[in-house]
């Protein structure tokens, strides 16, 4: 489908036919493109910032980024003198991070793994998983997810979740078509979005076209309240200990603009009683 013929009457069927699990092939060098283009780096910048404030992170201090991407977070936390572990189960991603983050040292590792398993390594300071990385698959996906990254930090580690949330008027925010976005190539990204209120689900279509050639993507995400989320990293036997605007440490405000922002769960894993 050409973006040069597509129009909002027309731009629906783009989600009509994600794949499943339509993660497996999503994440490729397509996608690294093209969210490199979208993601400004100032907005890494300030991420970065932000987490080092929230999680109370310094020199030597063990962090898993997981799913880690193309290493957008990854290697500026080790830059700034973290040990850094990046995990995720795209090969795409993981050899692009890889490349990226030559010459950073030893500082900062690469892992492929699928967070549903458990990770061999643990005892880590603090856990991340940003850039809404839940809601792909299951319920059942998620919590063992989430239990993977409160069984990889130390007792009274930390784990900080980043992603949107359904509450308040952010489903009908994100349905419907978007205004086309050119990246600085010249390539035409245009993103529509459908959300399903009874499965909860967003139904994502993106197209695009340019000198680097064009195509489409289709995902299916999962859109969680806070409510919904907070209890399921309960389940998971994580503590939560403060919410946030996204990853910086300002609090999660749940009235007024502050509802339609990101939102940022910070939790702990407590001592198990013996």
């Amino acid at each position: 489908m050409s973006l040069n013929r597509l129009d909002p009457e027309t731009a629906v069927g783009l989600v009509d036919r994600p794949p499943n699990p339509w993660w497996h092939s999503f994440f490729d060098a397509d996608y690294v493109r093209l969210s490199k283009g979208l993601v400004s780096p100032a907005r890494t910048r300030n991420e970065a910032d932000g987490l080092w404030k929230v999680l109370g992170l310094r020199e030597g201090s063990r962090v898993l980024d997981a799913p880690c991407g193309y290493g957008r977070l990854s290697a500026p936390l080790a830059r700034r003198g973290a040990s850094v572990l990046g995990v995720d189960q795209s090969a795409a991603l993981i050899e692009t991070a890889i490349r990226d983050g030559a010459g950073v040292g030893e500082a900062l590792r690469y892992r492929r793994h699928d967070l549903r398993r458990p990770l061999v390594e643990g005892a880590f300071d603090a856990a991340i998983n940003v850039f809404s990385s839940l809601g792909y698959g299951t319920e059942e996906d998620d919590l063992a997810i989430l239990r993977t990254l409160k069984e990889a930090v130390r007792p009274g580690g930390l784990v900080f979740l980043e992603t949107c949330h359904r509450d308040a008027g952010v489903a009908q925010k994100l349905r419907g078509v978007r205004p086309p976005t050119r990246l600085r190539d010249g390539t035409r990204v245009l993103e529509v979005a459908r959300f399903d209120p009874r499965s909860g689900r967003l139904e994502i279509g993106c197209s695009w076209t340019g000198p680097n050639g064009s195509g489409e993507k289709f995902a299916s995400v999962r859109i969680y309240t806070v409510s919904e989320l907070t209890t399921l990293t309960k389940r998971a036997g994580l503590m939560i200990r403060s919410a946030h605007r996204g990853c910086s440490a300002d609090p999660f405000d749940p009235k007024g603009k502050g509802l339609n922002g990101r939102l940022g769960l910070l939790a702990e894993r407590v001592e198990e009683a013996s």
